[in-house]
């Protein structure tokens, strides 16, 4: 991995949040002289306007990894603007995150009446796209496809997805595609599968293999990131396309020519 690669997926500390905020206040003192600093707050996500384009796949992805299974948790930092708007300084990906868990958020507020950015859009309209640097790290591929599908179905329907950790049952998990004819291998990445909640209903939209693999070797349940936009999306009717099966031994032996 390159070295700007590891600067750019390194995740910010308490410590690198509180000094950025200072020099954030002093970059902008060249400009505003009405400056206050609020401190820290919990502020509702959905009330932040960005100051970027768009999100890196991989970063949000390890941000989304961090916070669910060890509760990343670092303040961004926030200019309140004229009229009382939000802007986000730093810390986008986690603000996105914060979004889809319906989260509330930390910031370090810096109050700047005279602040404005006419072309600033809110947080939940900002695009994400992949890198074109590829990190050849199968954890950190695992979530940039995750989220990468979130956002499709997020954009497709413009609709924020509600995300949380469940851990379920595996027999009660729909497949939404047929396995492809090959072995099982013993051991696979162990991330959560990604599912799909709809009607009561569970649809494992990536992670198949792993699901099987658990089933094979004995265990009955996954853990698994669920995620719905409150309707049914394509991918659904694909599960009822072909017969909507469920994740059974049959299912996963089957299609691959396993020996029983």
């Amino acid at each position: 991995m390159k070295s700007s690669s590891i600067k750019r997926l390194r995740l910010a500390t308490r410590r690198d949040a509180e000094r950025r905020l200072h020099e954030i206040y002093w970059l902008m003192k060249q400009s505003y002289t009405n400056i206050i600093v609020e401190g820290e707050r919990i502020l509702d996500p959905f009330n932040l306007y960005t100051t970027q384009e768009y999100l890196e796949s991989d970063k949000l992805g390890l941000v989304l990894r961090e916070t669910l299974l060890h509760g990343y948790n670092v303040p961004i930092i926030v200019v309140r603007g004229r009229v009382g708007r939000l802007y986000i300084l730093d810390g986008h990906h986690r603000a996105r995150v914060a979004t889809w868990l319906r989260s509330m958020i930390k910031a370090y507020i810096l109050n700047i009446p005279g602040y404005h950015k006419p072309w600033a859009k809110p947080i939940t309209s900002i695009k994400t796209i992949n890198p074109p640097i590829t990190i050849d790290d199968p954890v950190l591929n695992t979530w940039r496809h995750i989220v990468n599908i979130i956002s499709f179905i997020e954009q497709s329907h413009n609709k924020t997805p509600r995300l949380w950790m469940d851990k379920l049952k595996i027999t009660n998990l729909y497949a939404t595609q047929q396995l492809l004819e090959h072995s099982i291998p013993e051991k696979i990445i162990d991330e959560p599968i990604l599912v799909y909640l709809v009607n009561n209903e569970y649809y494992v939209i990536d992670g198949h293999t792993r699901a099987c693999l658990k089933l094979i070797n004995g265990e009955e349940s996954i853990r698994s990131l669920v995620f719905t936009i409150g309707e049914t999306i394509g991918i659904i009717e694909t599960a009822k396309l072909i017969g909507k099966p469920r994740i059974s031994i049959d299912y996963c032996r089957k299609p691959l020519r396993l020996s029983r």
